[in-house]
């Protein structure tokens, strides 16, 4: 079919599947390359014990039922579901504030670059430059608290009950950007004749974003908490380079424990095991997502 039948057939018009398949398949071909394949290698990996020389060891069920009979593995799983959502949630609700504080204004295009900025750093750079930053006694943020009075002895990462927390922040900080823009592209395709129209109506700015701008870019929405919701469990970089794991494994999420199990403790077949379970979640988040978005888009 020509692009001119496609034109006078209208948007409507439907690809035939033949061409559908040929366009599809070097994504299809990407897809079983770099994910199906090492997914499968990874799967028949956790049903043995490897220490990374010789041959792997077939021990059926063995590191599953390591897995479950380990206290820390549930603590982990805790750790890591809080941070997964307070991450997430804390990132989307930045950003979706952010973006629709530069809708209009003198200032908009100048926030918009500030606000970029911390996607320009490496995530271990900003990772260690907030540990530094946030050191007991030499640290930038202490010495800040200790001028307005708040104390200047915070051991924020040494801390089992805050260094969570402080991760927390500093990802949130860190991961705003990219959800950011996502939000201004999707506020920026609402017609502005509907701003118009609510303002003669007499609606306020708030009335406005809870009824109008929300509402529009609940698509996108969907679309960036699914996808944080996904980064931040796999969230490794920001959480090893500040705390690997401490104290007193008060910050050990799964990818961290996975990365211990496999690369310091030379467990595999454990590593392996987790990694699938984890990837199951994944993808489980992912389809429920999908499934959210598609109605959202509604």
């Amino acid at each position: 079919m020509t692009p001119r039948a496609f034109r006078r057939r209208g948007t409507t018009a439907k690809v035939p599947w033949p061409l559908a398949l040929m366009l599809s398949l070097p994504a299809l071909v990407g897809i079983v390359i770099v994910f199906l394949v090492p997914f499968i290698g990874t799967i028949r990996l956790s049903f043995t014990t490897w220490f990374g020389v010789g041959e792997a060891e077939p021990v059926g069920l063995r590191n599953y039922d390591a897995l479950f009979s380990d206290p820390t593995f549930y603590s982990s799983v805790r750790v890591t579901v809080l941070y997964t959502l307070l991450s997430a949630a804390g990132i989307v609700i930045l950003a979706t504030v952010t973006a629709m504080s530069v809708r209009r204004g003198r200032l908009a295009t100048v926030l918009r670059i500030i606000w970029f900025l911390p996607a320009i750093a490496p995530g271990t750079a900003v990772a260690v430059f907030w540990a530094f930053a946030l050191q007991p006694v030499s640290g930038a943020v202490n010495g800040l608290l200790g001028i307005v009075g708040l104390g200047d002895t915070h051991a924020w990462l040494a801390s089992p009950q805050d260094a969570i927390y402080v991760v927390i922040a500093v990802t949130i900080w860190a991961s705003v950007a990219f959800p950011f823009l996502l939000i201004v592209g999707a506020i920026e395709r609402i017609a502005p004749e509907i701003y118009e129209a609510a303002q003669l109506d007499g609606a306020g700015a708030a009335r406005q974003a809870f009824h109008i701008t929300l509402p529009l870019i609940r698509p996108v929405l969907a679309m960036v908490t699914v996808l944080e919701l996904i980064w931040n469990f796999n969230s490794f970089t920001t959480v090893w380079a500040m705390t690997k794991g401490g104290p007193a494994e008060a910050t050990n999420t799964l990818p961290v424990r996975l990365y211990v199990d496999a690369f310091q403790n030379f467990e595999f077949g454990e590593a392996a095991a987790l990694g699938v379970m984890t990837s199951v979640v994944l993808v489980a988040i992912g389809l429920v997502g999908l499934r959210f978005a598609n109605r959202s888009a509604v």
